[in-house]
């Protein structure tokens, strides 16, 4: 069954899109805070690095660690782990072996039951811990060594928008932390403008999501700082308008996920200005073998959805926009209030 466009008088979305809108100015203070930031996590870690680094979320917030993970591996070269959070919660296996790490929980409530319990088990195991919460005085701020408070204000839409890309340039400043080589003061302070300037252009994404809302399957992929954003822009795909999106890695996608794609099943393609993108354009030519329609967001001057080429990890934040913004556009097609998706809500209390 495909998904059928209607009509409304009332405009979706009213909210999310509002919030969108508030992003430039929360990331602006993120990056007015740099300094204070990256001295604080420094200051954690003193003169004995981590001896590696462990990443703790749920949802978005899980994409978000994913380009924490890149930064680290990169900048550092400290092994990197997704924390599995089942394997406390579930099976009651305790965490061991992570004293001299240093853990990172994310949660944009700050409120998730089995983050905030897991945040303290490693801490007691003799991890030390940075939270990255929009809520400075959430539970799980205070089970951590170092909050990190997004301070972006209330999220009301169950989508979440803001909170994304603060954790996003949150963890690029904990990582700029850790040491040298990480993003700038000066390159975290363009990210917002650039920002601005993608939203101010409603035009390409309302054009990109007309043949998407047609469709009923769509795979997203990108590679590099682009997967984090695949991922994210898959969710939002799948929670504001029911589409079967998925998000792959470039690499991934070429081991098999790419059969899915045909004539019936599009594509969208992340791909900036970093060395893993031009693995992501290659697609192009096989998936236009297939029949399979693609969308292209990034750098390249033929992109459907286009962004300004940073040269740095920033550029996840302005994937990670485009996709809202397709997001957005595809559910108004539909008649869809992503506001109020049906079914979701915006806290998830697992356990």
């Amino acid at each position: 069954m495909t998904l059928t466009p209607t009509t409304s008088l009332t405009v979706p979305g009213v909210r999310m899109e509002a919030e969108m809108r508030e992003q430039p100015a929360v990331l602006a203070a993120l990056a007015d805070r740099w300094p204070q930031l990256t001295t604080q996590v420094a200051d954690l870690v003193g003169d004995a690095p981590p001896l590696g680094v462990a990443f703790l979320a749920r949802g978005s917030s899980d994409h978000a660690a994913l380009l924490g993970r890149y930064a680290v591996e990169l900048q550092t070269g400290l092994p990197t782990c997704l924390v599995a959070p089942s394997v406390a919660t579930a099976y009651g296996r305790a965490p061991e072996g992570f004293r001299g790490w240093l853990l990172v929980a994310l949660s944009q409530s700050g409120r998730t039951p089995e983050i905030v319990d897991l945040t303290r088990r490693y801490g007691a195991a003799g991890a030390r811990v940075i939270a990255v919460t929009n809520d400075g005085g959430s539970a799980l701020a205070g089970a951590a060594d170092l909050s990190v408070p997004l301070d972006a204000g209330p999220e009301l839409a169950v989508p979440a928008t803001k909170t994304v890309t603060a954790q996003l340039l949150a963890l690029l400043a904990v990582c700029a932390g850790l040491g040298s080589g990480g993003l700038t003061h000066t390159q975290a302070a363009s990210l917002p403008a650039a920002v601005a300037r993608l939203l101010d252009d409603a035009e390409s994404p309302d054009r990109a999501a007309r043949p998407l809302a047609g469709h009923d399957r769509l795979a997203v992929v990108g590679r590099g700082a682009c997967y984090p954003a695949a991922l994210e822009g898959a969710l939002k795909l799948q929670e504001t308008t029911g589409l079967m999106a998925h998000g792959f890695s470039t690499a991934d996608f070429r081991h098999g996920p790419i059969a899915v794609c045909g004539p019936d099943a599009p594509a969208l393609l992340l791909a900036g200005s970093g060395p893993a993108d031009t693995d992501t354009l290659d697609l192009r030519t096989a998936l236009a073998a297939r029949r399979a329609p693609t969308l292209l967001a990034g750098t390249a001057p033929e992109a459907d959805l286009p962004w300004p080429a940073l040269g740095h990890l920033g550029e996840c934040v302005l994937a990670t926009v485009r996709a809202q913004q397709l997001a957005l556009a595809t559910a108004r097609h539909l008649d869809l209030d992503p506001d109020r998706p049906d079914g979701l809500n915006k806290v998830t209390m697992t356990h």
